[in-house]
């Protein structure tokens, strides 16, 4: 009776006596010796009795099914059966269980229920356009949106003045996720489907996955603040890598007598409840916990609370320190990071004035994972190859489980009444034991330096350098081929545009690790005669796929540069840091900048050169290595490889990728980007038929060492189908840059939901993983979409809502005052507005939003002309122009004082 166990419980719902069915669960006595579970030969050949009189649930996967042996029902009536799965620590739990199903009513009203909580979340982005599908389908994108990254609630509110701030103001508000689970559903079995029966349920989440999902949130709930980007940016390591899986924030309340307290309030103080008050106390000061944790023990012990649930719960978050927490799982992706400007954008979008709050006044920990990337000199590995002709070196072995990391980690897991959490364990240490902390800028700085040292050796892309490459699984056999990814280059750029740009506007002094300052100090040193070696060389036009010896050079110090940094920092810091004056930062930013923008020539020059000229000057996405001269350090793995020091390579040349293109759109201004989208629309990832955009084009003649989607035929999965979140990234550049009739035209065409054409095979308003484009074999199935919703396609969608509704920047600094103001520029065709010219949402989760279109056009560019802002007390106040001043603009971002925005766009003010 003590084992936790799953149960099935059928309810027969008749007006005035619901009851309880008989199960069957023995599968063979339906279906027979059919194992494929499509024909119920038993179920045919037997009656419901006969199945019911002897079944057998041992040694075999059991079913579910409720049994009914005869009925009667009337002409136009109906029955019905409802099914009821959960899970219960105990077996005699499940006869209390039957009784409440079995309440006249209650089948009715756990379904609406359900019903009612979906519409709860979905509520926060109500739409009334012209299209009633498109309605429908931003509210399905955003739920499972938030079935992956998980629906942001705040703990904490205990009085009046915590109600009214966000999670930055106040320390006792507390950002907490609920539902976010990894992604995967009944039609991804390789994937893990879990949903953890627990209160304020949540399960692991895949870094790349919850970043994405989640980097809008503080556009729908700006009180959220900076939360998410303090966290994420904090699980960035020494090393530049991040862990695998996001795991749900831990509590802790160190001080025992504030647990003492909060466990008085809950129960009181009478001694027929001490044992109660005692246990609560214990529980809450014996280490770190999370709420569901907590309720379970409630629930377990008896425990009557004196306050409700909800009450309680925000006094507990009130008093804690709440500690992000993360798990290394598996490898290290090379794309994790790229994801960061994006989350940091979102929040400027609200919060312009918060930034240099952000970058300068946060201290991040960072991230301490058991595994180690190992120095080159461990994981070149020279082999044969396939046909045992030749010989090659492959990267394998690169990141492996450190015990030295391993058992420092151990020092520091606490262990509570139900779980053990590794807290202090999970951050690195200086070498006097404290945890080493910088600012956001710094962490940034310290990432981009690594990632600068990490480019492969022509300098263009960021090599996948730690064992695993980026999104496209398809293409997980760069690693070992000596990969780089143009994309993350890209990023790379962006992300040092954006610190140069923060250091030339706040020109303020930081404080890094001296670690840093050494490996810093090395790439001058090697950039140095790198640069007087390019001034005296003819242009990159002229290269052909050797690496250039000084290039090589470069490139071999450098990576030396960052083996070294890695090795000081491996267990921890020293604790030194050294000062940085913002002209410094600058000069050198700069300089990499240049150097990065070096190496996007090349890629351009390098990259197409033989291949079909309608790829010409598009950006190449991956690229290949080949060492082709080396020496054996005299070492050998242990399964008897020797491992080598590679002394010259080669770069080999890879068909077009949709990936690098749009990153690289996304780096440039609007004529830039203009001009890659029409080369794009030019080149074989248009697929013209369906009026989308493939993942790649043709990989027929990629070797089958890159990865499974060359073993793929052309149009299905990721080799040269239309994979809908690579097609929505580019979707969202043509917004982000400006072209908004080339988006709308994309969008109207069929290339995004819901408007696509007939034979996507499954509902308008939900996400696929990929559709089948025009380059698979059979051409009834061209056009469907496979491998339902959880897609990042969500996240890239929500973005383009965004932009469509309140524009890039709603909310501004104001020159002359320094206040944020908001001013509200959608990008809104005439056709989507109803017949009355009123377009209405919700913003912010809450704030309903109507544009009055009196202009009778598009809405491209174009300021409003008046406002009017309905408090929820009853007032309202009229805004003649195109912005919102600061007291109300605060108003409006705080949320809770505003019932609605009505905007006006018109050719007078009144």
């Amino acid at each position: 009776s003590e084992i936790p166990g799953h149960y099935v419980l059928c309810v027969l719902e008749e007006p005035d006596s619901p009851k309880l069915l008989p199960v069957v669960f023995d599968r063979s006595k339906v279906f027979g010796e059919d194992t494929s579970l499509l024909r119920p030969a038993g179920f045919m050949k037997d009656d419901v009795e006969d199945i019911l009189r002897a079944q057998y649930g041992h040694a075999k996967t059991s079913s579910g099914y409720a049994a009914v042996s005869e009925f009667e029902i009337p002409p136009g009536g109906s029955i019905t059966i409802a099914s009821f799965y959960g899970q219960t620590p105990h077996i005699m739990d499940v006869p209390v269980i039957s009784r409440r199903l079995t309440q006249i009513g209650f089948v009715q009203y756990k379904h609406s229920r359900a019903r009612e909580l979906i519409q709860q979340i979905t509520s926060a982005v109500d739409t009334k356009t012209s299209s009633p599908l498109f309605n429908a389908h931003i509210q399905q994108m955003f739920l499972d949106n938030s079935l992956r990254g998980g629906v942001p609630i705040l703990l904490g509110e205990v009085d009046d003045q915590a109600y009214m701030k966000n999670a930055d103001e106040d320390a006792r508000l507390k950002v907490y996720y609920l539902f976010s689970r990894n992604h995967g559903d009944l039609e991804r079995d390789q994937n893990d489907f879990q949903i953890q029966p627990t209160f304020f349920s949540q399960s692991a989440v895949n870094y790349r996955d919850v970043i994405q999902n989640r980097r809008s949130d503080v556009i729908f709930n700006p009180r959220i603040g900076s939360s998410n980007v303090r966290m994420f940016l904090s699980f960035i390591q020494a090393d530049g890598y991040e862990p695998l899986s996001v795991e749900a924030s831990v509590f802790s309340i160190p001080d025992k007598s504030i647990c003492l307290n909060i466990a008085t309030q809950a129960v009181g103080h009478a001694d027929g409840v001490r044992a109660q008050r005692e246990l609560l106390t214990e529980f809450l000061s014996s280490g770190p916990f999370r709420p569901g944790n907590l309720f379970q023990t409630i629930e377990d012990h008896h425990i009557e609370l004196m306050m409700t649930r909800k009450d309680f719960i925000h006094e507990v978050a009130a008093a804690s320190t709440m500690t992000p927490n993360a798990n290394f799982e598996e490898g290290y992706w090379g794309d994790h990071w790229i994801y960061y400007m994006d989350m940091i954008e979102a929040y400027l979008s609200i919060y312009p004035d918060g930034e240099f709050s952000m970058l300068f006044e946060h201290n991040l920990p960072y991230f301490y994972s058991p595994a180690s990337v190992q120095p080159r000199s461990k994981k070149y590995v020279l082999e044969m190859s396939a046909g045992g002709g030749n010989r090659r070196v492959r990267q394998y072995n690169a990141t492996i489980m450190d015990e030295e990391k391993q058992e420092i980690r151990s020092k520091y897991i606490r262990s509570t009444r139900n779980q053990q959490y590794v807290v202090e364990g999970n951050w690195q240490h200086d070498k006097n034991g404290n945890i080493f902390k910088s600012t956001t800028f710094v962490k940034i700085f310290l990432l981009v330096t690594l990632k600068f040292t990490t480019r492969d050796p022509f300098g263009m892309g960021i090599e996948y350098e730690a064992g695993r490459s980026g999104w496209n699984e398809g293409m997980n056999g760069l690693p070992r081929m000596m990969g780089s990814g143009m994309s993350e280059a890209y990023e790379l750029y962006m992300l040092m545009e954006y610190l140069q740009k923060a250091t030339k506007q706040y020109n303020h002094a930081v404080e890094v690790p001296q670690e840093l300052d050494d490996i810093i100090n090395a790439i001058i040193a090697a950039m140095d005669p790198l640069e007087n070696e390019m001034r005296n060389m003819a242009d990159d036009s002229t290269l052909d796929t050797t690496v250039p010896e000084h290039l090589f050079r470069y490139w071999d110090a450098v990576s030396t540069a960052r083996e070294t940094y890695r090795e000081k920092t491996k267990l921890h810091f020293s604790g030194a840091t050294k000062m940085y004056l913002p002209s410094f930062i600058d000069t050198i930013l700069g300089r990499w900048m240049k150097h990065l923008k070096l190496g996007h020539a090349r890629a351009l020059a390098l990259g197409y050169k033989g291949n079909d000229d309608s790829n010409d000057n598009l950006s190449p996405t991956y690229f290949a290595y080949e060492i082709t001269k080396w020496e054996s350090t005299g070492e050998q793995t242990e399964e008897g490889h020797d491992l080598v020091i590679a002394l010259e390579a080669k770069v080999s040349l890879l068909p077009l990728f949709l990936e690098g293109p749009t990153r690289l759109m996304k780096s440039m201004d609007m004529e830039g980007a203009k001009d890659i989208y029409n080369k794009i629309r030019d080149s074989e990832l248009n697929d013209k038929d369906l009026g989308m955009y493939t993942i790649s084009g043709s990989l027929d003649k990629m070797s089958l060492s890159f990865g499974p989607a060359t073993a793929s035929t052309p149009g299905w999965m990721e080799h040269q189908s239309v994979w809908m979140h690579a097609s929505y990234k580019l979707y969202l550049e043509l917004l982000r840059k400006g072209m908004v009739d080339e988006f709308y035209n994309e969008l109207v065409s069929g290339g995004m939901l819901p408007f696509m054409k007939a034979g996507y095979g499954r509902s308008l308003i939900q996400c696929s993983s990929f559709i089948t484009s025009s380059a698979f074999e059979d051409p009834s199935v061209r056009g469907r979409g496979f491998l339902a919703r959880l897609s990042g396609s969500t996240a890239e969608f929500l973005s383009m809502w965004a932009l469509m509704m309140i524009g890039p920047h709603p909310f501004f600094v104001n020159p002359d005052t320094r206040e944020a103001e908001m001013k509200l520029i959608p990008s809104i065709p005439i056709w989507f507005f109803p017949d009355d010219g009123k377009l209405s949402f919700i913003m912010f989760g809450a704030i309903d939003v109507t544009y009055h279109n009196e202009l009778g056009k598009d809405l491209y560019n174009i300021e409003p002309t008046r406002y009017q802002v309905g408090l929820r007390d009853g007032s309202t106040h009229d805004i003649d122009g195109s912005s919102i001043p600061s007291d109300l603009a605060g108003k409006i971002r705080r949320v809770v004082f505003v019932d609605y925005v009505q905007v006006y766009f018109s050719n007078n003010n009144r």
